[in-house]
């Protein structure tokens, strides 16, 4: 009953169909320059597996599900990238969101990339580190149990930007 109100009000039709990418002001972040640890950070509640590994740096999806989920429930999944102007920020941005829509029945995600802050990386292998976490969802979406849009396999692009 959940999956289908969330499917028809909230998603509108598609399964998986928001890829949240938010572009927060860069400036704050860089002023913090907070290091990230060098070990996978923790949520409780949620699990976390590596999409990709470039050297020593392995890429962390937080996994956010809902209680007693099992992958032959089929829910709808969404997908979110912390801002940072490609310099700094951390998975840790949308923790809160993806606690609330894991309680109201999605499978809800957050992944870490590459930021120069921490990698010493340009925008260019930012984005190729969130196409690869893209790539990962959708080539896991059976094995974690969630939908991706039946009709077209295709993932949504959602751009948030905060004032």
């Amino acid at each position: 009953m959940v999956t289908r109100l969330l499917t028809k009000n909230v998603l509108a039709g598609a399964a998986l169909a928001v890829l949240a990418l938010a572009m927060t002001p860069s400036s704050a972040i860089a002023q913090k320059k907070a290091a990230q640890p060098r070990q996978p950070l923790q949520f409780k509640g949620a699990r976390s597996e590596v999409y990709k590994t470039i050297g020593d740096v392995a890429l962390q999806m937080y996994i956010f599900e809902p209680a007693g989920h099992k992958a032959a429930d089929r829910r709808p999944a969404v997908v979110f990238f912390f801002g940072g102007g490609w310099k700094g920020g951390t998975p840790k941005q949308f923790e809160h969101q993806c606690r609330y829509l894991a309680s109201r029945g999605m499978v809800a995600m957050t992944a870490d990339y590459r930021v120069s802050s921490r990698h010493g990386t340009k925008a260019v292998q930012c984005v190729t580190d969130g196409k690869s976490a893209v790539r990962w969802v959708r080539e896991n979406a059976k094995r974690l149990g969630y939908l991706l849009n039946a009709s077209t396999s295709r993932v949504s692009l959602l751009r948030i930007m905060w004032p």
